[in-house]
């Protein structure tokens, strides 16, 4: 994982302008949109996937929970192969192609410290999505992924800036844009 930076001034991050703006996504919920656009979510061991394409100003967000499973018309946004093919398919019928996208990748945590890491569902919801990322031929821009915590973040479709509060169990740190 890639350590948190700090801005200049906490202050400098706009949590409650975009809060104002927010479009909140739970789990298993993709959003895709234009322009004046904000997406939030918290991720815990879920992982999010942001697709932007800077000249139109178009961006996309999945928040899956795991990494494959049994999957119904309700249920493909909940798991990474699904979710990010429902993200390519929304690129598609607004006309934008993937491979013009800024990819950046967030959450993966791991939520319960005690016990043994071989059901880690954060570890492998990251891998999934650094997968589906490489077969789709894009490098994630930036990641913020892993750890013991949850984050809170917000989409900006304006800028595809992505604001970002992670807190680790039991200590609090700085926000971050990515």
């Amino acid at each position: 994982m890639r350590a948190p930076s700090s801005p200049s001034s906490p202050s400098a991050v706009p949590f409650a302008s975009l809060a104002a703006r927010e479009i909140f996504l739970n789990p298993g919920e993709l959003g895709s949109g234009c322009r004046n656009e904000v997406f939030g979510t918290l991720l815990g061991s879920c992982v999010a996937i942001t697709l932007w394409h800077p000249v139109r100003r178009f961006g996309c967000l999945c928040h899956f929970i795991l990494p494959t499973g049994a999957t119904t018309a309700l249920t493909r946004g909940r798991y990474g192969d699904t979710a990010f093919a429902l993200m390519q398919a929304e690129l598609v019928r607004n006309g934008v192609l993937l491979s013009e996208c800024v990819a950046k990748l967030f959450g993966g945590g791991r939520m319960f410290v005690a016990g043994a890491t071989t059901h880690d569902v954060g570890k492998r919801n990251i891998a999934m999505a650094r997968d589906l990322l490489r077969q789709a031929r894009l490098v994630p821009a930036s990641e913020h992924v892993g750890g013991d915590g949850y984050r809170r973040l917000y989409f900006d479709i304006t800028t595809g800036d992505v604001w970002l509060k992670f807190d680790w169990i039991d200590t609090d740190q700085h926000d971050v844009v990515l």
